[in-house]
């Protein structure tokens, strides 16, 4: 079963451009991953918000994109705020420690 993970950033007012050009270039990247299924931004309602859709063909595919977008993923941080995650599947232990103690995070399981 794939791995569905749905988020929601708040880029700072400062690093908005900066987000944007981070945003892309994530983009770029998973679009060759192999266990990447889906990877694309949306742009919220709420200004300086923005959604991300990702889906994996499991989560050991979701950890191994997290590694390889590494520097990346620092530089999105660096500019702009988690608000919320929500994951749709199984997660692996990587994940299991990524959400431990963060805030804003929901986890579906399957039935």
């Amino acid at each position: 079963m794939s791995l569905l993970v749905i988020c929601e950033f708040r880029a700072r007012t400062d690093g908005e451009a900066e987000f944007l050009r981070v945003a892309r270039a994530l983009a770029s990247t998973a679009a060759t991953e192999p266990g990447t299924l889906r990877y694309q931004w949306f742009v919220t309602q709420r200004p300086g918000h923005y959604s991300i859709i990702e889906e994996y063909v499991d989560a050991d595919a979701a950890e191994t994109h997290n590694n390889h977008v590494d520097s990346l993923l620092r530089e999105l941080f660096a500019v702009a705020d988690l608000v919320s995650v929500s994951f749709y599947g199984e997660l692996n232990q990587y994940l299991r420690e990524w959400i431990s103690g963060r805030e804003g995070i929901a986890v579906n399981v399957p039935l």
